[in-house]
């Protein structure tokens, strides 16, 4: 199965680190923080990897020349591809529609830390398309995930101030061709992106989609408070026990 990692976020949040580079490269516990992603990603069994990059993206294809399987992994550039006038999170879909194969594909967040269980947990043999959820103590800060008995998805509400789960979206989804035509029609949020949640719901409106729940860590690197965690997760000490 292929898989999508999206880096071609600016990151400024983290400009202060990511000024001259993408933030998925900030070196974390010694190594560029991506490596980490492509450990999981690879150990998972997955052998086609496509990262789609904007921002500095020609310092993101030379770390990528530099990881241990370089072959594997072909780098996009969002840019080329599609423009430089889009942006949001569903615009790196756009860019690989013609490259990724067979009837379904994973697709996440290059900015986001995940294991290798859980990368397989989202390969397991069924037609639907799937959405990871975790649970978190202040899901107002993401992507709320409502869902039916079923464990079907109702809708992704973002950042509601009244959540009605504690269920939140990791960005980390397994999708059919189905979300293309989606994807290729949607109009701006109000932040003025397109965003992949958006084609998620109108998916769950017509098909069914799965959600299903990381069975271990799930961690963001997104603000600078971020990489200290990381720095401490990650270092050798802790990955060895």
């Amino acid at each position: 199965m292929d898989i999508v990692i999206a880096a071609a976020g600016k990151g400024t949040r983290l400009q202060e680190y990511s000024g001259d580079i993408p933030k998925h490269i900030i070196p974390i516990a010694g190594r560029p923080f991506l490596y980490y992603l492509l450990d999981a990603v690879f150990t998972a069994g997955f052998r086609r990897v496509f990262i789609v990059g904007g921002h500095y993206v020609d310092k993101l294809t030379e770390a990528i020349a530099a990881y241990d399987q370089p072959e594997n992994i072909t780098v996009v550039n969002q840019a080329e591809s599609v423009g430089d006038d889009m942006y949001g999170t569903a615009c790196p879909l756009l860019a690989v529609k013609d490259l990724v194969q067979g009837d379904r594909f994973v697709y996440t967040m290059g900015d986001h830390l995940l294991s290798a269980e859980d990368l397989q947990l989202m390969q397991q043999s069924t037609r639907d398309a799937m959405v990871a959820v975790t649970e978190s103590d202040t899901p107002e800060r993401y992507g709320v995930v409502e869902y039916t008995e079923q464990r079907t998805l109702k809708r992704i509400v973002e950042k509601p101030s009244r959540p009605k789960t504690r269920d939140v979206n990791v960005g980390l989804y397994t999708l059919t061709p189905d979300i293309f035509p989606l994807v290729a029609n949607l109009q701006p949020s109000e932040r003025g992106e397109l965003e992949i949640t958006d084609a998620i719901n109108q998916l769950a409106s017509d098909h069914p989609v799965r959600v299903v729940r990381l069975e271990h860590a799930w961690m963001d690197l997104g603000r600078p408070e971020d990489i200290i965690a990381l720095e401490q997760y990650l270092k050798p000490s802790n990955l060895k026990s």
